[in-house]
């Protein structure tokens, strides 16, 4: 059974890897050369390792150097420890050039839709022994997710975020547009810009507590002193794209999210005025504490992306 108490120890492993080759070679000698080290140094580890424990690993006798009892008894932990040892350290090195494991990431239902695919296609193309696990949410609750430990990293919309968490402008997509979603036979579908004061009186759809969308139209209409007439609260942009398309309303939802639906003109996308209306898209992580190896992988993969395609 392995021992589950405190790993308390004073073991240095520097110094038991030096006492392994000198006790596999019974030789000082030897063992400096197959470490690379000078015969002096050899010795000052061993010594120090002696003085620790104050027992002699070795003595002489005509033939040359002889393992004490003390000394093979260390040598039998030594012969089991040192491969190990060696294994863990190539392993964690291999990791450098061939990175593996989980990514655990968290993004909002439509950019894990229309944002997330290429960039998740192009990290595991570069690093196929990462699996790439992905949740869906509000970005309330992805950003809330990687605090409580469900996920390694968030993309979402900006919201207030706990101090505890680290957060990022998303390389080359730091900012997503909001528009007006509108029938194409809505009175509004013709204006260019639109004003705070077309807002009044129509039914709108808002979005879903916790989402980063709804926090930028909330701070909106309260800048503008506006009451929008709102129809109904919902958490799913397919769903909210259907109700426009029937003519029940109309709803502020990010540019990206109906890209397809204006291309084929079964909704209308209108630009706020007075230089848009915009949400923040932020990476999400844990300020301290441990942070995966693929973590680290992935924000490098973006941040040489947004590179590549000129993003900021």
């Amino acid at each position: 059974m392995p021992y589950t108490g405190p790993m308390h120890f004073d073991l240095n492993l520097k110094q038991l890897k030096v006492f392994y080759y000198v006790a596999k070679n019974l030789s000082f000698t030897k063992a400096a050369e197959e470490l690379f080290v000078t015969q002096p140094a050899v010795t000052m580890q061993v010594d120090s390792l002696e003085r620790h424990y104050g027992i002699r690993f070795f003595t002489r006798d005509k033939k040359g150097l002889i393992l004490t009892e003390a000394g093979s008894i260390l040598y039998s932990y030594a012969e089991r420890i040192m491969p190990l040892a060696f294994e863990a350290d190539q392993i964690m090195l291999n990791l450098k050039t061939h990175p593996q494991g989980v990514l655990r990431l968290g993004t909002t239902k439509t950019w894990a839709r229309v944002l997330m695919p290429s960039y998740i296609l192009g990290f595991q193309q570069r690093y196929p022994d990462i699996r790439i696990q992905l949740d869906e949410g509000s970005s309330e609750e992805m950003a809330a997710s990687v605090l409580y430990g469900r996920n390694d990293l968030a993309i979402v919309g900006r919201v207030s975020y706990d101090p505890r968490l680290e957060v990022i402008a998303f390389p080359g997509h730091e900012l997503d547009e909001l528009v007006l979603a509108v029938h194409p036979d809505h009175p509004l579908a013709s204006s260019d810009a639109l004003g705070p004061t077309d807002l009044e009186g129509v039914p709108f759809i808002m979005r879903e507590q916790g989402s980063g969308v709804r926090q930028v139209v909330t701070r909106y209409v309260e800048e503008k002193g506006l009451r929008p007439s709102v129809l109904l609260e919902a958490g799913s942009v397919p769903f909210i794209k259907d109700l426009i398309r029937q003519g029940a309303g109309v709803s502020v939802l990010t540019r990206i999210s109906i890209e397809e639906e204006v291309r084929t003109g079964t909704i209308r996308a209108l630009s706020f005025g007075e230089g848009g209306l915009w949400v923040h898209v932020d990476l999400v992580v844990l300020r301290e504490g441990y942070r995966p190896f693929a973590v680290g992988e992935f924000l490098g993969f973006l941040a040489e992306r947004s590179g590549a395609l000129g993003g900021s």
